[in-house]
């Protein structure tokens, strides 16, 4: 009897119903025991060849590397003009900006000008001193050189008198004497004698008279030659005291006019940045104009470290960098290299360039490896301000040191 479906039908459906039968084989003993051999091995060359690097993160802010010069308004006033622009060259002593400081009264004369209007009436008055002093001196040299003249005439006439007053008692001695002889030859009394010597005697005393009055003559003309240099020394000491006086006046309204309008100008050579006013604005005593970075001068950046984690920094340990300004999943990380741990602390409360300490830190000053941030093809030169976020690179150690460090550290307290 011929089958009513085809073999190849029922060996299909019993197939379909029952699936096909496979016999199932362990896997071998071996290969586990391959596989945890290689994964210790792996783990134990990774303990013992593996590095781990020990970070410390902290926050900083760009600053220079060689002192900048900051230019502040020396008073309050306002800006009149402003000589510079952003990225100028200068040199030492070049102006900055010219600083207005004139201020208007009621009348609308500002009191700088009343004040350059009373200096220069002070300063004519004692020009008016002085003329006055010098004519006053030179009439009392003149006076005093008219009576040294009136004196030395006089003592040369005292100085004839003499001569004559000594020519008569040498006459009247003479008399005298030839009285004398005639006494003696009974030709004239003893009357005659008394009379001629009464005569010389009067003609001495004239003579020892005029002596005395020359005496004093000469003691009058050493006085008024003596004096001479006195009138000159006091009139000269005089003059001087007055000059003086207008130097010091003069150096007033010189400083006057200055500080009308007062131009500010560069303490270093170097590039302007940072200027912070524009003309017209007012500004206080003290407030900033602008800053002068020195020629040569770079960018660094200063950490501020807390104290708990500066004691494996040290000067020469690698930096990673990421500046605030530069999103760094975006600009990427830089790198730098400690350069420098101060040796001062900061306490909370004060302020470490544009950042307020939190907590006792150290300052430690970074040489970055580049000046720039790569943006789209272009160097943007950093600035100084700043923030930075960082990464200070300290000790590498292998794994297995770092698994084992509490056992030694607990060998070395009980030791």
């Amino acid at each position: 009897m011929r089958q009513l479906f085809r073999q190849e039908a029922i060996d299909a459906q019993r197939e379909k119903l029952l699936g096909e039968v496979s016999i199932a084989r362990p896997v071998p003993l071996w290969v586990f025991t391959a596989l945890a051999v290689s994964f210790a091995a792996a783990l134990v060359s990774f303990s013992v060849w593996g590095e781990y690097t020990r970070r410390e993160r902290v926050e900083g802010f760009l600053a220079l590397d060689t002192g900048a010069a900051r230019i502040i308004a020396p008073e309050t006033g306002t800006i009149a003009e402003l000589l510079v622009r952003e990225g100028d060259e200068v040199a030492e002593g070049a102006p900055i900006a010219r600083l207005a400081t004139e201020r208007g009264t009621a009348s609308g004369v500002t009191s700088s000008e009343l004040v350059q209007r009373e200096l220069k009436e002070r300063a004519a008055r004692i020009d008016t001193e002085v003329e006055q002093a010098r004519q006053l001196a030179e009439q009392e040299l003149d006076k005093l050189k008219r009576r040294i003249a009136d004196l030395q005439k006089e003592l040369a006439q005292l100085d004839g008198e003499i001569r004559l007053q000594q020519t008569r008692v040498a006459s009247a001695r003479q008399e005298l004497q030839r009285t004398l002889d005639l006494v003696k030859e009974k030709f004239v009394s003893d009357t005659a004698v008394t009379q001629k010597r009464n005569d010389l005697l009067d003609q001495e005393a004239k003579l020892q008279a005029i002596r005395r009055q020359r005496l004093a003559v000469e003691r009058d003309l050493g006085s008024a030659r003596a004096e001479l240099p006195t009138v000159e020394t006091r009139a000269k000491a005089q003059i001087e005291q007055l000059a003086r006086q207008k130097s010091e006046l003069q150096q007033n309204l010189v400083q006057e006019v200055a500080r009308r309008e007062n131009v500010i100008r560069a303490p270093i050579a170097g590039v302007v940045t940072n200027i912070a006013v524009a003309r017209g604005d007012s500004v206080a005593a003290e407030a900033p104009i602008a800053t002068v970075l020195p020629k040569g001068s770079g960018l660094q950046a200063q950490l501020l470290v807390p104290t708990r984690a500066v004691g494996f920094v040290q000067p020469g340990n690698q930096v990673v960098l990421r500046y605030e300004a530069f999103p760094f999943q975006r600009f990427g990380q830089y790198r730098g290299t400690v350069q420098a741990v101060s040796r001062t602390v900061w306490t909370p409360g004060e302020k470490v360039g544009p950042m307020a300490v939190r907590e006792p830190v150290y300052r430690v000053d970074v040489a970055l490896e580049r000046q720039t941030v790569s943006a789209g093809g272009q160097e943007i030169a950093l600035r100084p301000g700043m923030l930075v976020n960082a990464d200070i690179l300290l000790e590498k150690r292998t794994v297995l040191e770092w698994i084992f460090e509490p056992v030694l550290e607990l060998k070395g307290r009980l030791q």
